[in-house]
């Protein structure tokens, strides 16, 4: 299968100008969808893809069903075009791009699209494709009372620029049967690009309507005061003030703390007065410890020398008398021997 990329540039409203990348090579495909990829994770206002199907021509006898042609994305100024039908049908790139990254689309009616795609087994989960259809009502009510979708001339031309009230005529109906031709036509690829770019610009100005006019700022849901903070944001905020203040007290009250230890430890390591001077305990390598000698002569505790001759004494009658009569009485008087050699004194055998 040959393979072929051309970049483009086509004119938009207001003169803008938009680049447009039509390929079937999954090298150049894989390129500019891991670009987007990169554009979608920097985004903080538009998150969101643009994109629309083209499918190949049906069948008047309704035997062989239509299938996917031309795959369109956009964001920003730029719009991928892939040629489907001209590849090998693999396409495992732009398949991960559309089921697996996690990344929103918005269409301008998804019906057909989603079984155009699901014959493909590609499936782009509900809540990530988001059809425009459903969000805004231009036409009104039918004669019946349902609501009429627009298509996307008609949204364009309210939403976008005036200029798109001619888009769809200036393509001709029967030029939707060379979806399959290989290369697009130049007609056929503009229109296939401007279909891109114009979801993806749609959804640009409903979402900025969605964002500041009717959801909530804080939640992105719905409030009745439109734009304002719903009650629920609105609490959070105060608690969040209200913990911030707290906050910023308690880091103050740490401060003070921290300086008054601070200043504790600055007066305990600061040098004594001479009024308050201690004599400081010696070294421990230089203590000594007292000896039996040392405490006997320091303390009026009886000497071992003189224990041992006032005990002498008393056993020999050596003593001196006391002045206590009762005392010199039992001393004078002579003490009865004792059978019992241990109790008698020395000298009165």
């Amino acid at each position: 299968m040959q393979a072929f990329t051309q970049i483009r540039t086509f004119t938009v409203h207001g003169g803008k100008e938009i680049d447009v990348v039509y390929t079937n090579e999954e090298k150049t495909m894989s390129k500019y969808l891991k670009m987007y990829a990169q554009w979608y994770a920097e985004e903080n206002e538009n998150k969101f893809v643009g994109l629309d199907l083209e499918y190949t021509p049906e069948d008047p006898n309704h035997e062989v069903d239509n299938f996917l042609a031309v795959v369109q994305l956009s964001m920003r100024n730029h719009v991928l075009v892939c040629h489907y039908s001209w590849t090998n049908g693999e396409c495992p790139a732009l398949r991960s791009f559309l089921q697996k990254q996690g990344i929103v689309f918005c269409t301008v009616d998804k019906r057909a699209d989603f079984q155009k795609l699901y014959f493909e087994k590609i499936i782009i989960p509900r809540e990530n494709w988001i059809d425009i259809q459903e969000l805004v009502h231009v036409k009104g009510l039918n004669d019946r009372g349902y609501l009429m979708r627009d298509g996307m001339a008609s949204l364009a031309t309210s939403i976008i620029d005036e200029s798109y009230s001619q888009m769809k005529n200036k393509f001709p109906p029967e030029r939707h049967d060379y979806w399959e031709e290989r290369p697009l036509s130049d007609l056929n690829l503009e229109y296939a690009a401007k279909d891109a770019y114009v979801s993806y610009q749609l959804y640009v100005k409903i979402w900025f309507f969605l964002r500041y006019l009717v959801f909530c700022p804080g939640c992105k849901k719905e409030d009745t005061l439109r734009g304002h903070l719903c009650d629920k944001c609105n609490a959070a905020e105060i608690e969040a003030e209200r913990a911030q203040k707290n906050a910023a007290a308690e880091i103050a009250r740490l401060k003070a703390e921290l300086a008054s230890v601070q200043a504790e430890l600055a007066s305990l390591k600061a040098p004594a007065s001479s009024d308050n001077t201690q004599q400081a305990s010696p070294p421990h390598g230089k203590r000594r410890k007292m000896n039996d000698e040392q405490w006997l002569e320091s303390s009026d505790a009886p000497k071992s020398s003189d224990y041992w001759q006032n005990l002498r004494k008393s056993w020999t009658g050596d003593e001196q008398k006391s002045d206590d009569p009762w005392t010199t009485e039992m001393s004078d008087q002579q003490s009865p021997k004792s059978d019992n050699p241990w109790l008698t004194k020395p000298g009165n055998y």
